[in-house]
């Protein structure tokens, strides 16, 4: 029998799923504010609203940008699929 006593503790884990295709921005906008922002349950209730708002706030900032990096690097492979001669592709791509 094996046995190991330690005073390390772990942090929070968070899992994220998805049904038919990767995680929605809304998930990994969810996922990196987590990562991000703490907010301790020890904390005074005033403490803790601002710490929520601030989130929301850095939540907010993360889904934009994602949406523009997915944006302009749809557009990135469409170019690149148009200067193969893959028109029909990029067209496809772009509406996505």
């Amino acid at each position: 029998m094996f046995s190991v006593n330690s005073d390390i503790t772990v942090g929070q884990v968070g899992v994220a799923t998805s049904d038919n295709g990767g995680l929605s921005n809304e998930q990994i906008s969810k996922l990196a504010t987590n990562k991000i922002v703490s907010i301790s349950e020890n904390a005074p209730e005033p403490i803790k609203q601002q710490a929520h708002i601030f989130a929301d706030n850095v939540r907010n900032v993360l889904h934009y940008y994602i949406e523009l990096a997915k944006k302009e690097e749809r557009a990135t492979i469409c170019h690149q699929l148009r200067e193969a001669g893959h028109k029909d592709l990029a067209e496809t791509i772009r509406r996505m």
